[in-house]
Order: C-alpha cells, then sequence, then structure tokens
C-alpha cells in the first residue's frame, strides 16, 4: 500500500499543476513594465516606407539614455562626453510608420546615483542595415528627459537620404 501510496500521489499532484506552457500559472506573469519605457510615434513618408519594404530593410529606433554628471569625478563618467552613459534600447520594426515601444529594459541604473538631475535619452531613427550598406532614412530625433518622452510619444519623422534621381532631399519636416 505504501508503494502504491508514493506512486499515485505525484501523479494526482501532477494532474492538478498547470500544464507545460500554460499561460495561467503563477511564472507565466509578466515582468512589470521599466519605469524608462515611453512610446515613439515614428512616420515614415510613403516614398521611405516604399524603398525599405522593397528592399526587405528594417528600420532601428535606438533609445540612449544618460545624465549629466554630479561631478568631473564621479563614478561612470564618460570623459570623453562629460556624461553618464546609463544604457540603451535598441528595436528593430519594420518599415511602416507605427507607434513604437522603447521597453526601457536597456535601461542601466549602476551609476543613476552619478547623475545630478532626471535621465534623459536620446531618439535616433536609422535603416537597419540588412539589406544595404548605409543608411537610407534622414530622420529627425528627440533628446530631452526621459519623464517627458513619457507624457507623450515622441514624434520621428523620417524620410528617404537620396531620392529617386540621386539627390539629396529635403530634411523631414
Amino acid at each position: 500500500m505504501k508503494i502504491a501510496n508514493a506512486v499515485l500521489i505525484p501523479l494526482v499532484l501532477a494532474a492538478c499543476s498547470p500544464a507545460p506552457g500554460d499561460s495561467t500559472g503563477p511564472q507565466a506573469a509578466a515582468a512589470p513594465p521599466s519605469p524608462y519605457a515611453f512610446q515613439v510615434n515614428l512616420t515614415l513618408t510613403p516614398r521611405a516606407a516604399d524603398k525599405l519594404a522593397a528592399t526587405k530593410e528594417r528600420v532601428t529606433v535606438a533609445a540612449m539614455y544618460f545624465g549629466a554628471p554630479t561631478s568631473e569625478d564621479a563614478p561612470g563618467v564618460d570623459d570623453h562626453m562629460m556624461k553618464v552613459p546609463l544604457g540603451e534600447d535598441l528595436v528593430e520594426v519594420d518599415p511602416v510608420s507605427a507607434v513604437v515601444t522603447a521597453p526601457g529594459t536597456g535601461f542601466d541604473a549602476q551609476f543613476l546615483s552619478s547623475v545630478k538631475s532626471d535621465p534623459e535619452v536620446l531618439v535616433n531613427v536609422y535603416s537597419a542595415r540588412k539589406t544595404h550598406e548605409n543608411n537610407l532614412l534622414s530622420c529627425g530625433i528627440y533628446q530631452g528627459p526621459v519623464a517627458m518622452a513619457q507624457k507623450k510619444p515622441v514624434d520621428i519623422r523620417c524620410d528617404l537620404i537620396y531620392g529617386e534621381d540621386g539627390e539629396p532631399l529635403p530634411p523631414p519636416q
């Protein structure tokens, strides 16, 4: 009888636990969003979207986090730029106008105590260079406090750098 119970009890308990891949178990809870996440309202001109799609090129949204140092010798200070790098997020997306989330997961708070004010972010957008050696996009940028970027999506507009005739195009408005 003891052997039968030793075999049956684990089987009964296993039957009560969630199936592998079941999204209802406690380990399936998603990690909380980063306090540094924000959204980018990416707008591509039709000609930029068409060119990238035709060549199977993608778009990279880069969010580089940093802060002004509390002093020149604060831990983590980049002597060349006189800033404290705090990590980055690189998000690759299809070449379409969309709202893109910069997840904030690349934010590195190790040297946050060396930053004298709120952390900032620089957002750059460029072609992902999957099918072209050079960047094909001319895009606006955003640089400012992360907190401001979180209030409403950051607007970034992109067009091609060069037209079909090979001449430079004016920057996107």
